[in-house]
């Protein structure tokens, strides 16, 4: 969702793949193969999508405040309520469901349709379409929960309400965090203590040894809806989990499994996901103030909207439009943040550890099994990725190979 990366994406994509046999994996420690046309076609779609995606959502916006659709929907608002804090609320859940009809198409082609090509997806279409609808209602009542709240100071304060709803975002954000592991994420998939008994002993041990109060690791059935592999670390204000996807358990060994949990272990010890939530909300405040004043410039610009002020509900699309820009504009910073965090902790696993042989041997499955790019153009890491590129990881564990001496000739066996 990058506009940046449009004419970048463009171009990657119009080079033409090598063509030949996919190259057999070396060993971990030596040099990064190279990518294999199905990779190719698979990653650079996956770009290409991200751009499409960006412009259609703020497209799909666009068109809902500037047609006067977004007025109708305040009528239709008020035909559900007359009290003006209900009618929000209405009008939110209204325009979600506007936009994930209007999105659906392209969510459906990307998230499923182009899946079920490459080999990923699992879930029958009814199953995907459940789990959106899913997602759509979670999202109707968070965001009018939240709209309530924002338009309550937005009467009270004004002008100046925007302080007021930084830091509402900033309250929700952490609220989020802490609910998603065990209210939400429970509604799509099935979590349960780690079976392996010795895995589940090896990585508790692991834990300990790093100063890690931990007693449970989790697994979740993500192979019901896809055959993608990960692991993550969620949670705050002691909702924390560490989780495995029971296809990583499938695909990976228990020393490949090991590299994983250092570098989840290294979230937690090194307070990641506190340092993301104060990061962003270094850019929430300023950003507040901007949505604030450009929306109502807009407003008070184009009188034929149908729209008086930020107190009425069809301001939600303008003001939802005006956030999506900025947040584009400041994504770069975001992602070369995160990717930052992503490093360190790579770093931290290698250290906990002292494995670099079966971290390399993640990488190179997560290419082969996730069909992820080991080489990736510098300005669409910098502009679309969250995590470093596949090679940069390969090659911090060659690095860190190198300058501890370690020279493992023992195969990583697995899959």
């Amino acid at each position: 969702m990058k506009p940046f990366a449009l004419g970048l994406a463009a171009l990657l994509l119009c080079a033409t793949a090598a063509a030949g046999q996919p190259v057999m994996e070396p060993h971990p420690l030596g040099p990064v193969p190279p990518d294999d046309p199905r990779m190719e076609s698979y990653a650079h779609g996956n770009y290409a999508l991200r751009v499409v995606d960006y412009l259609w959502t703020a497209g799909l916006l666009a068109l809902v405040a500037f047609s006067g659709f977004g007025a109708t929907l305040q009528r239709w608002a008020a035909v559900l309520t007359r009290r003006p804090g209900l009618q929000v609320g209405w009008y939110a859940v209204l325009l979600t469901f506007v936009m994930f009809a209007g999105t659906l198409p392209l969510a459906l082609y990307w998230g499923f349709v182009r899946e079920r090509r490459f080999g990923f997806a699992n879930q029958s279409l009814a199953g995907w379409l459940l789990d959106q609808g899913k997602a759509m209602a979670i999202a109707a009542l968070v965001q009018a929960l939240f709209f309530m709240v924002l338009n309550a100071l937005i009467r009270r304060y004004g002008r100046n309400a925007w302080m007021a709803g930084a830091c509402l975002a900033v309250a929700f954000l952490i609220v989020s965090l802490a609910a998603a592991p065990v209210f939400i994420a429970p509604l799509f998939n099935r979590f349960e203590p780690l079976r392996d008994e010795a895995l589940r002993s090896d990585i508790l041990a692991l834990a300990r040894s790093q100063g890690i109060p931990a007693d449970e690791v989790y697994q979740m059935d993500a192979s019901r809806q896809s055959s993608h592999n990960n692991a993550y670390v969620a949670g705050i204000l002691g909702t924390e989990r560490i989780v495995l996807q029971d296809t990583l358990l499938r695909q990976f060994t228990p020393r490949e499994i090991r590299v994983v949990m250092g570098h989840e272990m290294g979230h937690y010890v090194l307070n990641h996901i506190w340092r993301f939530v104060a990061f962003l909300a270094v850019w929430i405040v300023p950003g507040f103030w901007l949505v604030d004043r450009l929306s109502r410039l807009i407003i008070a610009r184009r009188p034929g909207l149908g729209v008086r002020s930020l107190a009425e509900p069809a301001s939600l699309p303008i003001l939802l439009l005006v956030l999506a820009i900025l947040a584009i504009l400041a994504s770069p910073a975001l992602e070369t943040f995160s990717r930052m965090q992503e490093r360190q902790a790579d770093v931290f696993g290698l250290e906990a550890t002292g494995d670099p042989a079966a971290a390399a041997s993640v990488f190179l499955k997560f290419g082969r099994f996730d069909l992820g790019e080991y080489r990736v153009h510098p300005w669409i890491e910098a502009l679309l990725f969250s995590h470093p590129s596949l090679g940069r990881r390969i090659e911090l564990a060659r690095e860190f190979a190198r300058k501890r001496g370690i020279t493992d000739d023992t195969p990583v066996d697995g899959p």
